[in-house]
């Protein structure tokens, strides 16, 4: 009888998922077996879908951006978890700075995205006035590779700090004081504190963060969008290169093959990192 009524309050969501996400997974899936384009009639290709994006330059080096990309997350992990220690103690002016920090989390990404490339104008932008006062010349921030692609991960990591820093401090709201105080009787410094007590404890917490800011790292979109939308494919990301058949030139077929691969990728991203944790 109680798995009955559990079935009962579950099946609003299967059917939500199965309609939004299960489906046109599956979807997805038998589309890349097809050269199935918007305008024309479908045709079965098996994996001509595949072998045409193996051989395709810009899906290596889309997919190499993407990989490079990755390494806003191990600097995330490592600002939002000092934010985070930062922050945590309960004392006048705590709550002010978790509110700032949190800010361009809720903020959209739109205005985030137009604030950012006045920053990042050549001419009349922030970053290079600032590199003017200590004699340093232009950097071309938006319009060459790679130095667009770290002002693309720059504003990632502005944005994501104050959601990961959150994650810390639930993390570090459920350890025991008791330990650090221990600790503190036997003479460990507050580094000692860090190193040896809290991220050893916050494995769990790390591991998670790994895997949202990763996969989100891998399926970034919005942010090259709105930041370089006049970039050259090259300079972009793999999730991009999807946009540009799915949606530009509506070749659904071939763009559902580069969502396989970019699924095949964030699960085996996903995957490798919760393995290693639980080695360690």
């Amino acid at each position: 009888m109680k798995s009955n009524k559990a079935y009962f309050f579950i099946t609003p969501a299967l059917i939500f998922l199965s309609v939004f996400a299960f489906i046109p997974m599956l979807l997805i899936f038998y589309f890349s077996f097809l050269k199935y384009n918007v305008f024309e009639a479908s045709q079965f290709t098996f994996f001509d879908n595949y072998i045409k994006l193996f051989g395709d330059a810009h899906f290596w080096r889309t997919l190499l951006n993407s990989l490079v990309y990755l390494i806003v997350t191990p600097i995330l992990i490592i600002l939002s978890l000092t934010l985070a220690l930062m922050v945590r103690q309960t004392c006048r002016g705590s709550k002010v700075f978790r509110t700032m920090y949190f800010l361009p989390v809720i903020t959209p990404i739109v205005i985030v995205g137009i604030i950012w490339r006045w920053i990042f104008s050549e001419e009349t932008g922030l970053m290079n006035y600032l590199l003017s006062l200590i004699s340093i010349p232009k950097i071309s921030w938006l319009s060459h590779y790679p130095t667009n692609i770290i002002s693309v991960m720059i504003l990632t990591i502005w944005r994501g700090l104050g959601y990961y820093m959150v994650i810390f401090l639930a993390g570090l709201a459920v350890i025991s004081k008791e330990m650090e105080e221990a600790a503190k009787l036997d003479g460990a410094n507050y580094f000692q504190q860090v190193f040896y007590i809290l991220i050893p404890l916050l494995k769990p917490t790390i591991t998670l963060i790994f895997v949202i800011s990763g996969t989100a790292a891998i399926k970034i979109f919005a942010e090259l969008y709105i930041l370089i939308p006049g970039a050259p494919i090259d300079n972009k990301t793999l999730m991009l290169y999807l946009y540009r058949h799915a949606f530009e030139r509506f070749d659904l077929g071939y763009g559902s093959a580069i969502g396989v691969i970019l699924f095949l990728l964030t699960l085996g991203f996903s995957y490798m990192n919760v393995k290693l944790m639980e080695r360690e």
